[in-house]
């Protein structure tokens, strides 16, 4: 029995989008029909049957109504029946000085001042003075002013669990929207982790299919045996290369992804500004025409800043890769200064194919990247060439626009 009657409350609760426990609205209208008990034994109504007993369904016919059918009744007709009760009660006042009646008024007026409002709680408080009033001129209520204090100690109890209420509910939204901010923010992440993965890993393919091709006009090209199978051997590793990168592309977004999706434990080394040379040999032996100038420790910095200084390079690199074919020489250049660094990536405009405005989603990772940091991006056109120049420990980060770009001077390489 109470375990159905504390789902039909916890529902009834939950459906109202009102916080309090179960247990919270059945002590109030346990409290006023103990209240009307109360009162009936002080005025003798119990045994023999008298009139005053409509007073207890009257208290009980709201609550049973709303437990066990689910309704929400508004606050005035939730209030009405102990309302009428505590008047009846209060028209034939106890032979001694203790009454319990205008307790009735004050749980009534605390119930409806948390559960509807301080308005609605302020309503139900006047209705019971004026019956408090009333009782005290015709029947002669005596300590109408100490019942008069029990109204206003109701009404105070009934606001402090509403205010408590609505304070629970703002800190729930804030948590909330603090949650979705993070699950925004590390979706965003991953996505930008997985975009320079893939970005990386087709540049490079795209390298080795284009070294494949020129061996095979090598093989329609041979004039002899060694010739064509030397191609052969070319075309076959180049694509060999581009198998090996395109699984371990693979493997790493589906680790990517079973991360995020089970929240696994294993860990894997992140690269830093120290990898950036590594990187850029990989992209050589792929076919890139790059060049590579390092001055300074890069593994002096912190982990998050030689991390976002490897995906900047990386996604320049592959920019290079799609925007010109690779075949312009590239000039990769990073200075390490104590807490200061400077990634420099540039190459010739392709003629006849400008370059996109940044649009796109690289550039606008990049940028994300560098704000993450505090660092200053410059990417765009400057004397022929498009240069992407990352300054880390300078203090002055640059300032977003709309297209992908920032504020400031653009210096070559």
């Amino acid at each position: 029995m109470l375990r159905w009657l504390r789902a039909g409350i916890e529902s009834n609760l939950e459906r109202h989008q009102i916080l309090y426990p179960w247990w919270v609205p059945l002590a109030s209208h346990l409290g006023q029909v103990l209240s009307v008990l109360v009162a009936l034994v002080l005025r003798d109504a119990l045994w023999p049957l008298d009139p005053l007993l409509v007073c207890v369904p009257l208290v009980m016919i709201s609550p049973l109504l709303q437990f066990t059918t689910h309704r929400w009744l508004p606050w005035w007709a939730d209030s009405a029946g102990s309302v009428l009760a505590a008047a009846l009660l209060l028209s034939r006042p106890p032979d001694g000085v203790l009454d319990l009646a205008p307790v009735l008024l004050g749980l009534a007026t605390a119930e409806i001042t948390a559960r509807d409002g301080l308005r609605e709680g302020l309503s139900v408080a006047a209705i019971g003075q004026l019956v408090l009033v009333g009782a005290a001129i015709r029947p002669g209520l005596v300590g109408a002013p100490l019942y008069t204090f029990e109204l206003l100690l109701g009404f105070v109890i009934g606001a402090m669990l509403l205010w408590q209420m609505r304070a629970l509910i703002a800190e729930r939204k804030a948590r909330e929207q603090a949650w979705d901010r993070a699950t925004t923010a590390e979706r965003e992440r991953i996505a930008r982790e997985i975009h320079d993965l893939v970005a990386h890993s087709l540049s490079i393919s795209l390298l080795q299919v284009t070294g494949a091709r020129r061996a095979l006009r090598d093989v329609g090209e041979a004039a002899s045996a060694d010739e064509t199978a030397d191609a052969v051997a070319e075309v076959d590793a180049a694509l060999a290369d581009a198998e090996q990168v395109g699984r371990r592309a693979m493997a790493d977004i589906r680790r990517a992804v079973s991360a995020l999706a089970d929240g696994t434990s294993e860990r894997h080394a992140l690269p830093g500004a120290a990898d950036i040379a590594a990187l850029v040999r990989e992209m050589a032996d792929a076919g890139l025409a790059v060049e590579y100038d390092e001055q300074g420790d890069p593994s002096t910095l912190p982990d998050a800043a030689g991390l976002g200084l490897y995906r900047i390079a990386q996604e320049s690199l592959a920019n290079v890769v799609k925007h010109a074919g690779g075949e312009a020489p590239v000039r990769v250049r990073l200075s390490v200064t104590g807490a200061r660094a400077r990634l420099q990536v540039s190459n010739p405009l392709p003629t006849g194919r400008p370059r996109p405005d940044g649009l796109g989603s690289g550039l606008a990772g990049m940028q994300a990247r560098a704000a993450q940091l505090g660092a200053r991006l410059d990417a765009g056109p400057a004397g022929g060439d498009w240069v992407v120049d990352v300054r880390l420990g300078s203090g002055r980060p640059g300032l977003e626009l709309p297209c992908g770009r920032t504020l400031g001077r653009m210096e070559t390489a």
